[in-house]
């Protein structure tokens, strides 16, 4: 091919080579236009401040009265196990014989064998009948030596002296005697007879029987056992530093509320002494509550019968306490401290306690009636943070100034 054809041909290619850089420079120049005439525009704004939500209540100061509580076991109040005071066969058992069964005062429980004891009861009638006729002759006796011996007082010329053995007073004192201790036995053959009936002494639930029907029992042998029904005791297991406001001069003793676990209700009862001794394994002192009938349901409408032996827990009303604010035990912070809600700022405040329980603190000073208490969690408080509650009205924010916007780039 000739030179100059090839020259020709080759042209073309050199200037697009010559003028490749040109045109991607005005390519890419053309997209940086495009690109800054379409980026979005970042305003300059002033940074708000972040508020808190909280939930709040108003303190209010009132009277009211401690709390203790505290977990029990019921116990008996009066248990006795009956002993025969004579032996004999079993003769009858009552038909409320039976562990759990209830037994009214004067029930007859067992009844012995009287026969024996019938037989000696008119033998001893039959000695006191003798005792009796032959005292009665010596005091006819008596009658007859002392006019014998004033017959031979006027007869005699010599003084005769009326001397005891004359009258006859020893015999006379020897035949009373023996009318004395034949009564006696009488009335011991009486007594020994009304102990084959063995009888309910008060209002009482039956725990154990010991014998049944055709057993023989000996003198001092355990034929049942009872507690009364008509009071029962709580052994509550108070704490040593809640001792103190347990007030023990209150008219008829604090009331106390019982709460058992086998049963629906609570039954209302009253503080009636406490012990004089702490239990060491604890360090806790016994507080005895009664309990007046504990297994009529009449009483406590809705409340299950107390058990004994149950596991009770009970809330006793304590000592007065004068103008303390009550709150939720939630709104009570480490180191015995409240978040107040002043003028939408939060102020962390230290406060004394009057009282405090599972449910509620009394605050005894700190706070006054009126001011707000925040009763919300928060997850980082500090002094003096802005707060807002649910009631109040959403705070309209500011509008920033608008300002000219700048070239290029914002900073």
């Amino acid at each position: 091919m000739p030179d100059n054809i090839q020259r020709e041909l080759t042209f073309p290619g050199k200037v697009f080579r010559a003028l490749l850089p040109l045109l991607l420079i005005l390519v890419g120049g053309a997209a940086w236009s495009y690109f800054k005439a379409t980026a979005p525009v970042i305003k300059k704004t002033l940074p708000q401040r972040e508020i808190t939500m909280v939930e709040t209540m108003t303190a209010a100061a009132a009277d009211t009265r401690t709390r203790v509580t505290a977990m029990g076991t019921v116990t008996a109040a009066r248990e006795v196990t009956l002993k025969a005071q004579v032996s004999g066969v079993v003769q009858a058992v009552s038909e409320h014989f039976l562990p759990g069964s209830l037994v009214q005062k004067g029930e007859i429980l067992v009844r012995l064998d009287p026969a024996d004891y019938k037989i000696s009861v008119q033998k001893a009638r039959s000695a006191l009948a003798d005792d009796t006729a032959a005292l009665a002759i010596e005091q006819g006796s008596q009658t007859i030596a002392r006019e014998e011996l004033r017959l031979l007082t006027e007869v005699s010329p010599d003084r005769v002296d009326e001397t005891d053995l004359a009258l006859r007073k020893p015999q006379l004192a020897q035949a009373r005697a023996k009318v004395a201790s034949a009564r006696a036995d009488l009335d011991q053959a009486l007594l020994n007879l009304n102990r084959t009936t063995v009888v309910a002494p008060f209002n009482a639930m039956i725990i154990e029987r010991s014998v049944n029907e055709g057993a023989y029992v000996g003198t001092q042998e355990s034929l049942v056992t009872l507690v009364g029904t008509d009071e029962f005791w709580v052994e509550a297991m108070v704490p040593l530093d809640q001792l103190p406001y347990i007030d023990r001069a209150y008219p008829g003793g604090c009331p106390v509320t019982i709460f058992s676990q086998t049963g629906a209700g609570s039954r209302e009862g009253r503080v009636i002494q406490v012990a004089g001794k702490v239990n060491d394994s604890g360090r806790v002192a016994t507080v005895i509550v009664a309990v007046k009938e504990p297994l009529d349901t009449s009483v406590h409408p809705g409340a299950a019968p107390l058990m004994l032996d149950d596991y009770v827990r009970v809330t006793i009303t304590g000592r007065a306490l004068s103008g303390v604010v009550a709150l939720p035990r939630a709104a009570l912070q480490d180191d015995d401290t409240l978040w107040i809600n002043q003028d939408n700022a939060l102020d962390i405040r230290r406060v004394s306690l009057a009282w405090k329980d599972r449910e509620a603190v009394y605050i005894a000073s700190g706070v006054s009636p009126g001011e707000q208490v925040v009763t919300s969690g928060l997850a980082a408080p500090v002094q003096g943070m802005p707060l807002k509650t649910k009631n109040d009205q959403p705070a309209t924010p500011e509008t920033p100034e608008k300002r000219p916007e700048p070239d290029g780039d914002p900073k």
